[in-house]
C-alpha cells in the first residue's frame, strides 16, 4: 500500500443532463452518444491543461492540478497549502472556466450531437430535445492517490473539494444555471475573468458551516450555429487521426508553455472566441448593474427591496422565452419566507437540498 499524496488542484464535475431518459429510450446506443459527449469534454479540457480523472456514467470529473512550483504551505495554518497569488496560478484558472464554456459552446454547435435534437425517441419522451450539460468548479487541497486492490486500481482524488465540486454542479438545477463557480475559485482568477461572473447567492452546503459564495458566468446558446464542417475521427484513415492527435498535443503544449512564461493572456478568449462572444451578447451591462443592486439589498436583508428589482431582472434579457434563473431562485427564498428576511439573518442561508 503506498501512501497519498497532497496536493492543490481545481476540480469540475460536469453532468448530461436527463441521462436516464436518454438511456432508456437509445438502449444499446447510449455508449455512443455518453462517448460522444466525453470526446468533446476530455479534448478540450485536455487543451486548456486540465485532465480527466473519472467517467461516472453521466458525469465527468475533470482536474487542473497546479505544479508543485506554485503550491506552498499557509504561512497562518502550518501543514495547510495554498497556491501562490501569480499570473500562472491566475490563468489556470482562467483555462479550468474557459474550457467549460467551450465545451457548452462545442456540444451546441457539434453535427454528430445535432441528430440527437431530430431523434423520434426521444423528442417523444422530451419535446424539442438537445443534449444539455451541468457544470460545477470548484478548488483546494486534495490527496491524491491509487484506490483499489489487485482486481482494480483507480487514480483518485480524496477530500471535501471534490465533492464541493460535485455539490456545485448539483445546485445548477435549483438555480437554473448552466454552471457554478465557487467564490474560492473565482477569487484566484486573473480581473478579466472575474468580471464575467455574477455573484448569485451566499449559502453553507450540507456537511460544512462556512458560507460559500455561489458565481454563475451566464451563456446563451439560442444564436450559435451548427459547425457542418466538424471533423469526424471516425471517418478517418488512421495516419490521418494520429495527424490530428500529435496537432492536438502540439497546440496544448503551446498554450501551457505561453501561460507558464505568461506570454499569453487566456481571459482574451472573451473577446476573441466567436462561440464565447455569441453566448456571452444577451447579458448586458444594465442587467448585471440592476441585479447588483437587488442581490445587495437580499444579502443586506431587505428583503422587501429585493423583490421588485428582481422582479424586473427575471425578464429583463432580450432572450425569447427566457426568465432569469437565479432572479426566480432568490424571488422564491423571499416568498417562501413571507417577503421579509428572517429576523436572524446573517447574510447567507442554508442550501436546502431538492
Amino acid at each position: 500500500m503506498i501512501p497519498g499524496k497532497k496536493v492543490m488542484a481545481i476540480f469540475g464535475f460536469c453532468d448530461i443532463r436527463n441521462f436516464t431518459d436518454a438511456t432508456e429510450v437509445l438502449q444499446e446506443g447510449v455508449m455512443v452518444f455518453v462517448n460522444e459527449i466525453a470526446e468533446i469534454v476530455h479534448s478540450t479540457v485536455d487543451y486548456f491543461s486540465g485532465s480527466a480523472n473519472k467517467n461516472i456514467g453521466d458525469a465527468f470529473l475533470l482536474v487542473w492540478k497546479f505544479p508543485e512550483e506554485f503550491v506552498e504551505e499557509d504561512p497562518a495554518r502550518p501543514g495547510d497549502l495554498i497556491v501562490k497569488d501569480c499570473p500562472q496560478v491566475r490563468q489556470l484558472a482562467d483555462m479550468s472556466l474557459i474550457s467549460f464554456l467551450k465545451i457548452m459552446g462545442r456540444i451546441n454547435t457539434s453535427l454528430k450531437l445535432e441528430r440527437y435534437r431530430h431523434h423520434e425517441g426521444l423528442n417523444q419522451r422530451l419535446p424539442n430535445y438537445s443534449v444539455k450539460m451541468g457544470f460545477g468548479l470548484h478548488y483546494g487541497w486534495a490527496i491524491e492517490g491509487a484506490i483499489g486492490s489487485d482486481f482494480k486500481i483507480d487514480a483518485s482524488y480524496l477530500s471535501p473539494n471534490v465533492n464541493m465540486a460535485s455539490r456545485l454542479e448539483a445546485a445548477t438545477k435549483q438555480f437554473g444555471a448552466v454552471i457554478l463557480i465557487s467564490g474560492l475559485l473565482k477569487n484566484i482568477m486573473t480581473p478579466e475573468t472575474q468580471s464575467e461572473m455574477r455573484i448569485i447567492d451566499i449559502v453553507t452546503v450540507k456537511g460544512s458551516a462556512v458560507p460559500i459564495e455561489f458565481y454563475t458566468c451566464d451563456v446563451d446558446f439560442s444564436k450559435l450555429a451548427i459547425n457542418t464542417r466538424e471533423l469526424d475521427p471516425r471517418k478517418m484513415l488512421k495516419t490521418e487521426r494520429k495527424k490530428l492527435k500529435v496537432k492536438a498535443r502540439l497546440q496544448r503544449k503551446e498554450l501551457k508553455q505561453k501561460v507558464l512564461e505568461d506570454k499569453t493572456k487566456v481571459s482574451n478568449l472573451f473577446k476573441t472566441d466567436k462561440d464565447l462572444v455569441t453566448m456571452r451578447a444577451p447579458f448586458t451591462k444594465e442587467f448585471y448593474a440592476e441585479f447588483s443592486r437587488g442581490f445587495k439589498e437580499y444579502i443586506d436583508g431587505r428583503w422587501e427591496n429585493a423583490k421588485p428589482i428582481l422582479q424586473k431582472t427575471l425578464t429583463m434579457l432580450p432572450i425569447p422565452k427566457y426568465k432569469d434563473g437565479p432572479s426566480k431562485t432568490l424571488l422564491e427564498v423571499i416568498e417562501e419566507a413571507g417577503g421579509r428576511a428572517p429576523s436572524d439573518w446573517n447574510g447567507y442561508r442554508v442550501l436546502t437540498e431538492k
